[in-house]
């Protein structure tokens, strides 16, 4: 069977996952903080936007592509940085930077890497951006803005909306650690898995290579105990001056929930926001990153690009969300979900996937550039949209 056929959709890729991941593994990804209703309301807040169709319109070559900070690419969507990856499939964030290169999409590495920055970034090219969680100590912090500058790293895309680690009842359950604790539920767990125990036991168990490095005690728990130690702090704003100060290029702030951080960020010098609840993982009152988007985009003006993420996996999402004012969308679970079922393939059929949905339904909409869409194509009125 091919594989279009065999997974033409995130969800039978999630279905798959679950089936090839150990628990441990599966539910840090498909998890959210506490009992998970911000999670869900992104899933069900996009599905009950409406869009009316145009059929009697001049039809002309679909065109997708999208200039973000004076590059330009072929999709409106990238793939979101996402920790931990390798808990997923050995080498996870390698595998997406030559997913997001070969599809010439943005591809994001997270300060909570699996792998070194200077290999991602070679092996993603020009696609490459960071994401930082700015770290407790600031020279530590610095070094991370050099390495990735001279990477050759886009973008830089800093994250604030994980000022105390989330409440995430399934890895507390699970006992989550990287490297993962042997003890005899997660023997049981992986034996169950035996293809994901292979390849794993066969590269290593993964640790935080891009940030251990830091770390006094260079093994595996000791580095684990340093990024623990690190990460999961507020971030000031002298701080997000400070790297606003090092670092020389684009520069995104990532967890906008609320109109004036988005303010307060262009103000600062940020010339990038990210609407994003950090998919439901953090603060589960928080609504989701579509309702808010529209206020955002209207007070933020063309004073800045706006992205999203959070809760989008297929193609009729983005065209929501750039009918909403996006510039562009970011997906993160959409890539785990591939690499989970398929393995190293899995991160190009996802993007492969998303582009055929978004064309095809673009065709259903009667829109033929994605610069046309604005809220003219939404039905209904925003503020009458379901809240649970």
């Amino acid at each position: 069977m091919r594989q279009a056929n065999r997974y033409p959709s995130v969800d039978h890729l999630h279905r798959a996952a679950k089936k090839r991941l150990p628990k441990f593994s599966y539910d840090y990804v498909d998890g959210g903080t506490g009992p998970e209703v911000g999670k869900n309301l992104n899933r069900s807040a996009i599905e009950a936007i409406k869009m009316a169709p145009r059929y009697v319109v001049e039809r002309k070559p679909i065109n997708m592509k999208t200039e973000l900070f004076g590059r330009s690419y072929d999709k409106p969507f990238g793939i979101a940085p996402m920790g931990l990856a390798s808990l997923q499939w050995p080498n996870a964030e390698l595998h997406f930077a030559r997913a997001g290169k070969a599809a010439n999409i943005p591809v994001t590495l997270s300060t909570a890497c699996t792998v070194d920055i200077e290999q991602f970034a070679a092996a993603a090219g020009d696609n490459a951006w960071y994401q930082l969680y700015p770290p407790k100590d600031e020279e530590v912090n610095d070094d991370l803005i050099k390495r990735a500058q001279d990477s050759g790293c886009k973008a830089l895309m800093v994250t604030v909306d994980v000022p105390a680690r989330g409440w995430r009842p399934r890895d507390m359950y699970n006992g989550l650690a990287v490297p993962p604790r042997i003890s005899a539920a997660t023997i049981w767990n992986a034996a169950m898995r035996p293809h994901w125990s292979l390849a794993t036991l066969a590269s290593g168990l993964p640790h935080f290579k891009t940030l251990g490095r830091y770390a006094p005690d260079k093994s595996m728990r000791g580095m684990a105990d340093f990024v623990s130690d690190q990460l999961g702090r507020p971030t000031s704003i002298d701080r997000l001056k400070r790297i606003r100060d090092k670092w020389k290029g684009d520069l995104i702030i990532k967890g906008v929930m609320h109109p004036d951080d988005a303010v307060a960020a262009v103000d600062l010098g940020y010339n990038g926001i990210l609407v994003s609840n950090h998919g439901g993982r953090q603060l589960d009152a928080a609504p989701s990153s579509i309702e808010v988007l529209p206020e955002i985009v209207d007070v933020v003006g063309d004073r800045a690009t706006v992205m999203i993420d959070s809760g989008f996996s297929n193609g009729l999402d983005i065209m929501k969300a750039l009918a909403l004012g996006a510039d562009f969308v970011f997906c993160g679970r959409a890539f785990m979900w591939g690499l989970g079922a398929m393995g190293p393939g899995g991160p190009g059929h996802v993007a492969d996937m998303l582009t055929n949905e978004l064309e095809l339904q673009m065709v259903q909409l009667g829109v033929s550039d994605i610069a046309e869409l604005d809220r003219s194509w939404i039905s209904g009125d925003v503020r009458e949209w379901p809240r649970n």
